[in-house]
């Protein structure tokens, strides 16, 4: 049943009103003032609708009306004005006092009713929007609380500290929500060599989270016949280690787009040799690399021309090699840090390359970060509009010296990841 709570001073009106609107099957609620109303507001929580006079004592409907308009109050409340007055000064007091309606007091009861069956109509309207926003809103909850542990899950992915010989490495994997389609890692391969890559998969979400997280374990396995990252053969050792460009193009065959899957990636892959200092990598539709010399402390760009991986059936991929010398870093990174904004502007590759000169002299723990805050200070933000991720590896030199521990990798590994 519909309740209404009818405030008025005046006991006859009182009356007269509790009769005419139960006949016509409301269930009525009566106070003499607005104190009162409050009370009985606060005692029986059911109660959404009042029409209430305008002048009463101790608290007049005026200011009855504000307080329950206000945003402090529990509950929502359809407010009906009644009053004496029919002239537009009295409506707008009315009307920016918050009621939802004004009535005169000599208006026949049949349009009374009609205007609190209105009313009504409007009440329930706002209620069920309420519940479906707070249905919303409790899925909602429970999205973000899932997206979070698939966060973590997605953040557990990325390189635990290892230690690999000859190499030091360090990363910043940032995603611009609660999960990301950016995903790096590197492996040891065997003895001499390290894997290491990037990739970039287009879009945001969970879509983009799911297929960065589904390549990473097509790459995971290094051994064994499910592996692309190395292939067996009848001779010692009985593996082969795969070259960049054909672990780019069985990426690309596993992953091809069709109607229903239009997701690609770009994506660096590499194998450094920690023995001779040789680097073998592929590039697919992915900026270039900064190959940072140590001797000079210059750096420049090493990029190919090249298809993103997973959106077309025609591609092909080339391994380069560079020779490092002990001290040489390569870069690799998304272009969320490259195209980080500020106003019209973008941090570029190019500003890329000259920060990656100026904090040269700083161990190679804490490079990547320093990178990032770099751009967080340019941009004079600290948040992200795109995922960023950031690898940078030294090649140290490797001595005969480890020759006969081979098994026991020897070098730092750090690892930063930030939300």
């Amino acid at each position: 049943m519909n309740e209404i709570l009818v405030v008025d001073d005046n006991r006859t009106m009182l009356m007269f009103m509790e009769r005419v609107l139960s006949k016509r099957g409301f269930k009525v609620t009566t106070a003499n003032d607005g104190t009162q109303a409050l009370h009985v507001l606060e005692e029986c929580p059911d109660i959404q609708f009042v029409l209430s006079d305008w002048m009463m004592p101790e608290m007049d409907g005026i200011e009855l009306c504000r307080r329950l308009k206000s945003g402090n109050y529990s509950r929502y409340i359809f407010f009906v004005l009644l009053s004496g007055k029919d002239d537009q000064e009295s409506i707008i007091s009315g009307i920016n006092a918050g009621a939802d309606d004004f009535v005169v007091k000599d208006t026949h009861v049949d349009e009374i009713a009609a205007r609190i069956k209105a009313g009504f109509r409007t009440l329930a309207l706002h209620n069920e929007i309420t519940t479906k926003n707070e249905q919303l809103d409790s899925a909602y909850a429970i999205m973000k609380k899932d997206l979070e542990s698939a966060g973590d899950m997605l953040k557990r992915l990325l390189p635990a500290e290892r230690k690999l010989s000859g190499v030091e490495i360090s990363y910043v994997s940032i995603p611009s929500a609660q999960i990301g389609g950016d995903m790096l890692g590197y492996m040891q391969l065997d003895e001499d060599n390290v894997g290491f890559y990037l990739l970039d998969v287009a879009g945001h979400g969970v879509s983009s989270a799911l297929m960065s997280f589904s390549v990473q374990q097509s790459i995971a396995v290094n051994s064994g016949k499910g592996s692309i990252v190395k292939s067996s053969i009848d001779q010692p050792p009985y593996y082969q280690i795969t070259q960049p460009s054909s672990v780019l193009k069985q990426l690309n065959d596993l992953y091809l787009s069709d109607d229903h899957n239009l997701l690609y990636f770009t994506m660096v892959y590499s194998v450094l040799n920690a023995k001779t200092g040789e680097m073998k990598f592929s590039i697919a539709g992915h900026p270039p690399l900064v190959w940072l010399h140590a001797a000079t402390g210059e750096a420049e760009f090493i990029g190919q021309d090249s298809f993103v991986v997973g959106a077309f059936d025609f591609v092909d991929y080339q391994t380069a090699s560079l020779q490092l010398e002990p001290g040489d870093k390569i870069w690799i990174y998304s272009d969320g840090i490259t195209e980080a904004e500020k106003g019209t502007e973008q941090f570029s590759e190019e500003g890329f390359r000259q920060t990656v000169m100026d904090i040269k002299d700083h161990p190679t723990t804490v490079q990547t970060e320093m990178l990032v805050n770099r751009v967080r200070d340019w941009q004079r933000c600290e948040q992200f509009d795109d995922d960023v991720s950031v690898l940078v590896v030294e090649w140290t030199g490797y001595s005969e010296g480890e020759q006969a521990c081979n098994t026991k990798f020897s070098t730092r590994v750090n690892a930063q990841f930030f939300k």
